[in-house]
């Protein structure tokens, strides 16, 4: 990252308030800020990884947090590893600099920073998990849960409450999400208060083709790589509670702060996504951007000023 960048973070509002919310708080002594920067290997570095990173990295330098970067792969029907050298190469090349350690680990096999090379982790924090709340089979389809909200969750009931872990028919494995209420201090938007299970009940922790979830992985994940400040796009925020409640049924003991940013947005109004590929990293070093250039343009759609 160019210096001027680096300064530019230190005079962003955006990132001022960030830093007014955390002070407010009081940091516990000998307990220092750790984020991190968690792509799925899908698709090439895209226009909206480059506003999350600004973010990410921004809060991380008015904090004084590490930046941790990990490869979220545990989809292995959509994740590629020419996508991950990819990513790694334009975030160079953009001047995004991770914590040296997790960076290191990345170019070789295994990797702790590397889902994919990591299942024994996973199914260790699975039994443990099943020691503290029921873990079942589920059947139900999408289309028995009804229409999504306004977030685009749709709330499971628990049909399939009490059903064993083995089942002949296509099943993903839930785990019971207790009632109550999430407090949730978060930098950008204040304290937040989520009930997750009455607003998405029991989580989906291995899916229908055997593959452990986002949602355990990034509570497990987070818990091993001491992350302890999450900073990720508005999209995220109803994950936010019950990624607490799995990770407070995993050990943790002092809940994430975190920072929800607004999403980058395309001229249409939607999330910007991998689909948009002239909006790729590459795509704009081949028409001749400059990494300056590139920079810019994710600013103003960051919305820092």
């Amino acid at each position: 990252m160019t210096s001027e960048f680096w300064g530019r973070f230190k005079d962003a509002p955006a990132l001022h308030r960030v830093a007014e919310a955390y002070a407010r708080l009081g940091r516990p002594a000998g307990r220092y800020p750790v984020t991190r920067f968690a792509p799925s290997p899908t698709g090439e570095l895209h226009l909206g990884h480059v506003v999350h990173a600004l973010w990410v990295w921004g809060v991380a330098s008015v904090l004084d947090a590490q930046v941790v970067i990990r490869m979220e792969d545990h989809d292995q029907t959509r994740c590629r590893p020419e996508y991950e050298q990819s990513i790694l190469d334009d975030l160079a090349w953009l001047g995004f600099e991770p914590e040296p350690r997790s960076l290191a680990s990345l170019s070789q096999r295994p990797s702790l920073f590397r889902q994919n090379d990591n299942h024994p982790l996973y199914d260790d924090a699975f039994r443990h998990l099943a020691q503290q709340t029921e873990v079942y089979s589920c059947t139900c389809t999408r289309s028995l849960l009804g229409p999504p909200d306004s977030s685009g969750e749709r709330r499971y009931p628990g049909t399939c409450r009490g059903r064993p872990l083995e089942c002949e028919s296509r099943h993903v494995v839930r785990a019971l999400i207790l009632e109550g209420e999430v407090l949730i201090d978060d930098l950008r938007l204040g304290q937040l208060v989520q009930h997750p299970q009455r607003d998405q009940g029991d989580v989906v922790v291995r899916d229908a083709l055997g593959q452990w979830s986002y949602q355990l992985c990034v509570v497990v994940d987070d818990l091993r790589h001491g992350v302890n400040l999450i900073v990720r796009g508005e999209d995220l925020l109803p994950s936010t509670g019950r990624q607490q409640m799995l990770a407070r049924l995993l050990g943790r003991t002092t809940p994430c702060l975190t920072v929800h940013h607004p999403l980058a947005l395309a001229p249409d109004g939607q999330k910007l996504s991998k689909r948009d590929q002239s909006e790729t990293v590459r795509a704009m070093r081949e028409r001749g951007m400059t990494r300056e250039m590139v920079l810019e343009k994710a600013w103003v759609v960051a919305g820092l000023d």
